[in-house]
């Protein structure tokens, strides 16, 4: 239907159709895409309502929106007045929404309203909103199932923006709410550059292997027809190869840039460098492709040595803390089975060991124990080896060394000092080296570390088992990679530590002095007393400082993921390490007739049958 008006006296148009039926040329697109149950959300309360959807998909740029589609909660029936907008800012006069490019009234036809523009409106570089208003006049406030309580419709997928919304009483400003899916709202897409048989490739950014070896990738199938896909034809072209592929795969139509994925293999190149690889679809159902972005480009390197990437491991822990053994164990197994290429830490909290306020770490966990592999996700030690070996097969951009030494005689100033070599370019990198010294063999005779597991029946995992035969308090237990300090709070990067511009195989060295002369456990103050008014303290050396550890830790400070990361012993300057053996793993002693001892005291006694510790 129409409703006809008239502006300045003179021009007649249409306010607003129905979209029941989209001509050709015309494609839906949104967040939402067709597919997938609607949710529905609100304040609880009678208010107007602003719902927002930020379109910013590039490809875009140039096409017509013609019209919008709107979900609603039909069981609503007090949500009424509903306006369907267009506007490049979220701005509000008086505390009233104000669109800047269109607005439209709307009437619900069951789960939608739908309206089409009197003018096109085509899109600019930037993005837009779209969105909708709508004023819920009353509710039953004590019926906690009234409908008129949640009137938006929401469909749970990603958005970064969350659902934004503003409301007459309870948001007064926009606001994003994350965890509440996006709006389901859609907008009609028209112009020359809607076609029936159309479609793009995506391709994953850095992708890297070996001289003389293939490489196998995940390619994004993009639909931007208005048919359905059910094959296409690809080529896939570096360096002085091109390959041309066929492949049968489904894809809806209907919805702008409803996407799957597929594997394809990039062919291998003998010569070192950075290529780019190009993917162009073709055809699509056996005809020529109609999406002007048919083609794109991805570097990929070929390198004559892949970067060794070391996932850095981070163990939120504390004496007190009952079940922490069990990560004590996961992270003495991982340290054995995966030796040099292992790096972890250990943060203590609240207890002795503690060397900074949580809230300055790298996490700050909601309990104990935790951990997490390099700052993306959350990590179970004593069967995490699989999850471990995932993270240590992804290619890193850089190699990084560390190096560590005393460089005074008080052995109060640690300077670590790492290399940092890229395997490509990178303009206004976002990648900063950040520095940690850890501590092995960490003892006191008087510590005690709970032990819930005390008792419990035996797993066959000889780690964990010793945390089963041992009591509740385990006194004198050793401590390995426990955090003494780190470069900066949080755990971040340092500014200064890599320039901007990085280039490709050049080697770039940075250092940064730890000073613990003024630190707690250097030596530990057991006891305080006063004796004739002069103050003593009692102090015990539960840090053997020939058994630390530098790490530094390379760290995207646009997404905080540690991509890389290494260690080095402390060692004096001339190079020499005093103690070989800088890791001390209390799994079990024995005395020389083979019977376990629960804690050694003066004497010879063995290690799980390997080491004499006198």
């Amino acid at each position: 239907m129409c409703n006809l008006g008239q502006r300045f006296g003179a021009i007649l148009f249409c306010l607003l159709c129905v979209l029941s039926v989209k001509a050709d040329g015309e494609i839906y697109f949104g967040i939402y895409q067709g597919t997938g149950t609607l949710s529905s959300y609100g304040t609880k309360k009678a208010e107007t309502y602003d719902i927002a959807l930020h379109l910013t998909d590039p490809t875009l740029v140039g096409m017509e929106v013609r019209g919008i589609r709107i979900p609603v909660n039909s069981n609503a029936k007090n949500a009424q007045e509903y306006k369907g907008w267009l506007s490049k800012e979220l701005t509000l006069v008086d505390k009233v929404m104000t669109p800047d490019i269109v607005s439209v009234e709307v009437t619900p036809n069951g789960k939608w309203a739908e309206a089409r523009f009197s003018e096109p409106y085509t899109i600019q570089e930037g993005g837009f909103y779209a969105g909708y208003s709508f004023k819920v006049t009353s509710l039953d406030a004590s019926n906690d199932v009234d409908p008129n309580r949640t009137p938006v419709m929401t469909i749970a997928t990603e958005n970064p923006d969350g659902l934004l919304i503003h409301t007459s009483r309870t948001y007064q400003k926009w606001v994003g709410i994350a965890n509440q899916g996006s709006p389901a709202l859609v907008v009609l897409i028209g112009g020359d550059r809607v076609k029936a048989n159309a479609a793009m490739l995506v391709a994953p950014d850095n992708l890297y292997t070996n001289i003389g070896k293939s490489i196998s990738t995940t390619l994004t199938l993009v639909n931007h027809g208005t048919e359905a896909i059910k094959n296409i034809e690809y080529e896939i072209e570096v360096a002085d190869k091109k390959e041309t592929k066929q492949l049968t795969k489904s894809l809806s139509g209907g919805y702008y840039g409803r996407s799957t994925t597929f594997s394809a293999t990039i062919p291998a190149v003998s010569e070192a460098g950075s290529y780019p690889a190009k993917f162009r679809i073709t055809k699509v159902n056996g005809v020529e492709n109609e999406d002007p972005l048919a083609e794109t480009e991805t570097p990929v390197v070929y390198l004559s040595e892949l970067p060794l990437h070391k996932p850095l491991i981070e163990e939120y822990t504390g004496t007190w803390c009952q079940y922490c053994p069990k990560y004590l164990a996961g992270m003495e197994q991982l340290s054995d089975k995966n030796g040099d290429d292992y790096v972890g830490v250990a943060y203590h909290t609240l207890d002795e060991m503690s060397f900074t306020p949580s809230a300055y770490l790298p996490a700050d966990p909601s309990g104990l124990p935790a951990a997490f592999i390099d700052r993306i996700a959350a990590f179970s030690p004593l069967d995490g080896q699989s999850d471990w070996e995932k993270r240590r097969n992804i290619i890193a951009p850089a190699n990084i060394s560390v190096v560590g030494e005393w460089i005074n005689e008080e052995k109060t100033q640690i300077k670590a000092t790492s290399t940092t070599t890229f395997i490509r370019d990178f303009s206004n990198s976002p990648y900063r080296i950040g520095y940690i010294l850890i501590a092995n063999d960490v003892h006191y005779a008087e510590w005690k570390q709970s032990n819930a597991f005390s008792g419990n029946a035996a797993t066959g995992n000889s780690y964990f088992d010793y945390f089963v035969t041992a009591p509740y308090n385990i006194y004198d237990y050793h401590y390995n990679e426990v955090v003494l300090a780190q470069s900066a709070q949080y755990g971040a990067g340092l500014e200064e530590s890599l320039p901007v511009n990085l280039q490709e195989n050049i080697p770039y060295e940075y250092s940064y002095v730890f000073d613990i002369s003024e630190h707690e456990l250097f030596p530990y103050v057991t006891r305080t007393y006063t004796v004739d008014g002069v103050i003593y303290k009692e102090t015990a050396d539960v840090v053997d400082k020939n058994k630390l550890e530098v790490i530094a830790v390379l760290i995207n400070t646009e997404t905080g993921e540690v991509v890389n990361c290494n260690k080095g012993h402390v060692t004096n300057a001339d190079g020499i390490i005093e103690v070989q053996s800088t890791k001390f793993k209390v799994q079990g002693y024995y005395d020389l007739s083979g019977r376990k001892v629960e804690k050694p005291r003066k004497g010879i006694y063995i290690r799980n049958g390997k080491k004499v510790i006198k």
